[in-house]
């Protein structure tokens, strides 16, 4: 932990400077959305392929409420807070805290790589991590952005997003169970040429539904194996915040009451209303939550969308993303260094 917290904060330190000195505007990079997508596209792939299937569907009832109850709240306390006590900015207060509630799969599968949690605990934080945008882009662009610039509320967009995504996994679950009956060395061809098509998909659309939702179905090799993909696209990811942190006026004030609310309090409060674990393993998904390029393309596409009204948005989320790196790194250490290693 304590290598990785060096090796991230030089990294982003490295980036920035860099970016600072040639005169670099990450915004305009080419591609770099496109890139940042299939980055996250592979990681939530990547991510959910390595949850137990048999402990998922054990646990899928608390799953669903986590996501569809938790999630909520881990968006309405800091939105809350952040707009009670800065409140020039209680007009995108919730939309700041809905960007920090979209959890980093990339960053939680990372840290679960030398992490002491329980199989069960881990399958929670995984899907916990894999299957909160859904829920954070209909608060996003269908309850708050809608009430901040005053156009007409519509769940039809909505809809029709999730009904393209349910069809879609519906698609995957079926084509799963008829190429069981093909033979191994062809079903393993059409598993890949199927997760290629997903991951394109998924990248094309902005839709990362599927791409998880692939993860527990079409599994043509062994985690391991795409598990070393994992550590250049969270380093990645640290250079692109890095980078994106130039050029900004960072509202560090502003970003240290959405980063405590959030990770002090928002996830603490969900996982200790719904989990029923040891007090160990609770203490490890509550702190287990990091972000990072999924916060930043959220708050980039409500910037797009917002127009004048939710300009400005990175430069609160940048440093409350920075801050809870920062909280989870050193929160993490001591819990490693404290806490024993869970054997259930």
């Amino acid at each position: 932990m304590l290598k990785l917290s060096i090796l991230s904060l030089g990294l982003g330190f490295a980036a920035h400077w860099f970016a600072v000195a040639f005169g670099i505007n990450a915004t305009t990079i080419p591609y770099l959305e496109e890139i940042m997508n299939t980055a996250i596209a592979l990681s939530l792939y990547i991510n959910v392929l390595n949850i137990d299937k048999t402990l998922f569907k054990r646990h899928l009832g608390l799953i669903i409420r986590i996501l569809v109850l938790g999630v909520p709240i881990k968006i309405v306390l800091p939105g809350f807070l952040l707009a009670l006590l800065s409140p020039n900015l209680a007009p995108v207060a919730y939309l700041c805290a809905t960007v920090i509630a979209q959890i980093d799969p990339i960053a939680s599968a990372k840290s679960l790589d030398s992490s002491k949690i329980s199989k069960k605990s881990e399958t929670i934080l995984r899907a916990w991590t894999s299957f909160d945008d859904p829920i954070s882009i209909l608060f996003a662009f269908y309850i708050f952005l809608p009430l901040l610039v005053s156009t007409n509320f519509s769940w039809s967009q909505y809809f029709v997003r999730i009904g393209a995504d349910i069809v879609g996994c519906f698609t995957v679950y079926y084509f799963s169970k008829w190429i069981k009956t093909i033979r191994p060395h062809i079903k393993n061809l059409l598993e890949i040429i199927f997760g290629v098509i997903i991951i394109v998909y998924s990248v094309l659309s902005d839709s990362f539904l599927l791409s998880a939702f692939a993860g527990l179905f079409l599994r043509p090799t062994a985690s391991e194996k795409l598990e070393i993909m994992i550590s250049p696209i969270f380093y990645f990811s640290v250079i692109v915040i890095g980078l994106l942190s130039t050029n900004l006026s960072f509202d560090w004030l502003s970003g240290g009451i959405l980063a405590f609310s959030t990770f002090f309090l928002g996830q603490v409060i969900v996982t200790l209303l719904f989990l029923k674990e040891s007090m160990a393993n609770k203490a490890r998904v509550m702190f287990g939550h990091q972000n990072g390029m999924t916060a930043i393309l959220l708050t980039v596409a409500i910037e797009v969308a917002g127009s004048e009204k939710t300009r400005n948005l990175l430069s609160v989320t940048v440093p409350a993303i920075i801050l809870i790196a920062l909280f989870y790194f050193m929160t993490n250490y001591l819990l490693d260094r404290t806490l024993p290693r869970s054997q259930t």
